[in-house]
């Protein structure tokens, strides 16, 4: 099984997330409900989500933590709240820890600014997870860092449960991320993922614009199912 897009992607998962959470006893209220993605990626894909159940659409800035001359691994990762996951084999000794928080202060910089640049130009004020049922959304999940991070800051946030979900998932994160949060939702869980990519036809790097467009268009399908004072597209002072 692949998918032509993330577009696809998302109203698949949102098909699955729909028969497990509103077709079942275990959800209450609608209104109850945040979809927050990852940006940039997982947007497209929790747009669709967010246009199924009539949400908000929600972004948690989270970025790997590079290791050192090899930055497409990651030994951690640093969410726009400041909250982060290392590596538990990362080397202890101060030039590890110096560097290790050099760059989480760059990336804590980075998330901040821009989850406050995308929300500025999408013209509204993020809305509030506290008490809510956030279903958070990625395009793909291969290490599973950035993820743990966004499920930690949905809990920080005040999120009452979350749910992590993804067209595609490694057997190894599904397991492990189902230790942090309520549920773990996948449309594929191969033995053999090696990049998220390799099950789309079409992986381009998704644009800030389309970031924002993205969290414009979910005012206009979430203002009926989120009171005044709770939904997005408040305008900003």
């Amino acid at each position: 099984m692949s998918f032509m897009n993330r577009t696809q992607a998302g109203k698949q998962l949102a098909e699955r997330l729909y028969d497990g959470l509103f077709l079942s006893s275990n959800f209450d209220e609608k209104s109850q409900f945040v979809v927050a993605a990852l940006p940039r990626g997982g947007v497209p894909v929790g747009l669709e989500v967010a246009r199924k159940f009539d949400c908000p659409l929600e972004i948690i800035a989270s970025k790997k933590l590079p290791m050192p001359n090899h930055p497409e691994y990651a030994i951690g990762a640093v969410s726009a709240d400041g909250i982060s996951a290392l590596n538990p084999d990362i080397p202890k000794d101060p030039e590890w820890k110096s560097y290790i928080e050099t760059e989480r202060q760059r990336l804590l910089k980075q998330t901040r600014d821009a989850e406050t640049q995308f929300y500025k130009l999408a013209g509204y004020k993020p809305a509030s997870l506290s008490g809510k049922t956030v279903v958070i959304v990625d395009d793909g999940i291969a290490t599973g860092m950035t993820a743990v991070v966004a499920i930690k800051t949905a809990r920080h946030r005040g999120a009452k449960r979350v749910i992590m979900a993804a067209p595609v998932i490694s057997p190894e994160c599904y397991r492990h991320l189902r230790a942090y949060c309520n549920d773990v939702v996948a449309l594929i869980v191969p033995n053999d993922l090696i990049a998220v990519g390799q099950y789309y036809a079409d992986f381009e790097q998704t644009s800030n614009e389309e970031v924002v467009k993205a969290l414009q268009e979910s005012t206009t399908f979430a203002a009926h199912a989120v009171s005044q004072e709770q939904q997005p597209g408040v305008p900003l002072p």
